[in-house]
């Protein structure tokens, strides 16, 4: 079973829509370093280890990284979460800024 963190914030009315609650410890916590350090306007965090935590797939749109490459953004999620991957079995990641259509 996959769990499902969703947050995304329109720029017109900055709400955050929430579609489920994180389901463990390091889901939470991966939410709260993006959310502090990248303001994201869209975030989808799966758990894609069955539950444990253990393998994360992130989908993150942030105006920090706009005329960034895939890469550097890549290495600046990598940074911010530079505590919490070492206690993971992966993670992959989607990155985009809010200018990229969503695919």
């Amino acid at each position: 079973m996959i769990s499902r963190f969703f947050i995304q914030t329109t720029k017109v009315s900055q709400i955050r829509t929430f579609c489920s609650i994180p389901k463990n410890p390091k889901e939470t916590e991966i939410l709260n370093i993006l959310q502090k350090e990248l303001n994201p306007t869209f975030l989808n965090i799966f758990d894609m280890s069955g539950g444990c935590g253990s393998m994360f797939k992130i989908e993150i749109t942030s105006p920090e990284f706009i005329n960034i490459s895939t890469l550097n953004r890549h290495r600046k999620v990598n940074d911010v979460l530079r505590r919490v991957i070492p206690t993971l079995h992966g993670i992959t990641l989607v990155t985009r800024d809010p200018n990229e259509l969503l695919k």
